[in-house]
């Protein structure tokens, strides 16, 4: 009974000390802009390190408030040469593969897309990231979390005309006729 004791130990050691067991999740993030309103924003979605590289991904982005911005344009890092994106208003699905395996083991600060917002209106918006698929090199998913964004959209500042103002305008008027009346005579 001894020896089932000692073999169960060396296994639980075994497996608390594998990678896969041990292994922390991957960031993924997009940015947090603040842009004026009617203002274009560039943000990109990115994956802080891949262990085990980089395969290829299925990513969806959606603006939680539509009102604020649609998504307009996604663009592709020249490593994704088979790369998809399907734009609906205010949400986007992104694929992209490395065919050529640019994406190595113990690659850091990878660029998946960037994602072009416009059509702004003044207000906020959560932008959210939900991963469908995203695989390491030997095909195996990779443990990520999302850190999400906000949009912040300014509003465009008007001044009112005020009473004064329009007072200043009219005295300068009248000051201006009282001297070329002057300047006849």
């Amino acid at each position: 009974m001894r020896v089932s004791t000692i073999v169960a130990t060396i296994i639980f050691l075994f497996l608390i000390s594998s990678p896969t067991a041990s292994a922390s999740p991957e960031r993924i993030s997009i940015g947090s802009p603040t842009i004026e309103q009617g203002g274009e924003a560039k943000i990109v979605l990115k994956l802080d390190s891949a262990p085990n590289g980089l395969s290829g991904y299925e990513v969806f982005i959606s603006l939680e408030n539509g009102a604020v911005a649609d998504i307009v344009r996604v663009d592709f890092p020249k490593w994704a040469k088979l790369s998809d994106s399907s734009i609906e208003g205010d949400s986007a699905k992104l694929r992209a593969v490395d065919l050529e395996d640019e994406i190595k083991p113990g690659a850091t600060d990878i660029e998946l897309a960037i994602v072009i917002l416009g059509n702004t209106e003044q207000g906020e918006s959560l932008i959210k990231i939900i991963v469908s698929k995203m695989d390491d090199d030997d095909g195996n998913p990779i443990n990520s979390f999302v850190e999400h964004g906000r949009l912040m959209v300014k509003g465009t500042a008007t001044l009112p005309v005020t009473t004064t103002v329009a007072a200043t305008l009219l005295a300068l008027g009248i000051a201006l006729g009282y001297v070329l009346r002057r300047v006849k005579r």
